[in-house]
């Protein structure tokens, strides 16, 4: 089972908007227990509620701070999502009518949502490099994966090529 584990599925922005946002309930929630607790004792219901509470909570801190890759398990490829260099969600992407990939540079940029009272327009740009499958002509693509750090697509490319019987293009669809 080979992996390559590239880098964080969620920017800092969008990782304190999703704590903060989603998790604000279950935080008031935990400290109102534990205040109720520390002051009288905790029934079991109120210990059960805890537990679960904790347990959301830190499955929610554990999607923010994933990481996208790729694995192979047998000769198939998975879009995966990985916890601390673990498996934690895949998805089976099919490169059985797609033998060629190819990178494509895109300029985007990304709204910051704290800031539109003073600035509405203000947002970041960066580059994004998407990787995509062709089929042998280049006339049907899919992307697999969006990636901001031009050595990581160095990486991804090399892993596809090594693995599966894939050929690095560069994109020219032949309609003709």
């Amino acid at each position: 089972m080979d992996k390559i584990i590239l880098e964080d599925r969620f920017t800092t922005h969008q990782k304190i908007t999703f704590l903060l946002y989603i998790g604000a309930p279950f935080i008031i929630r935990i400290v109102g227990l534990i205040r109720d607790g520390l002051n009288s004792n905790l029934n079991y219901k109120g210990c059960l509620a805890l537990i679960i509470f904790l347990f959301i909570y830190s499955l929610l801190i554990s999607i923010a701070f994933l990481k996208k890759g790729f694995i192979k398990i047998n000769s198939n490829l998975y879009r995966g999502s990985f916890f601390r260099e673990k498996l934690f969600l895949k998805k089976r992407i099919d490169i059985s009518q797609t033998p060629k990939v190819a990178v494509l540079k895109f300029k985007k940029s990304q709204k910051l949502a704290w800031f539109s009272a003073a600035k509405p327009d203000l947002a970041t740009e960066f580059n994004s490099f998407e990787i995509n499958i062709l089929n042998d002509k280049h006339t049907k693509r899919k992307s697999i994966i969006d990636l901001k750090k031009k050595d990581n697509v160095e990486r991804t490319i090399n892993f596809l090529t090594t693995n599966f019987d894939m050929k690095s293009e560069v994109f020219s669809p032949d309609f003709g």
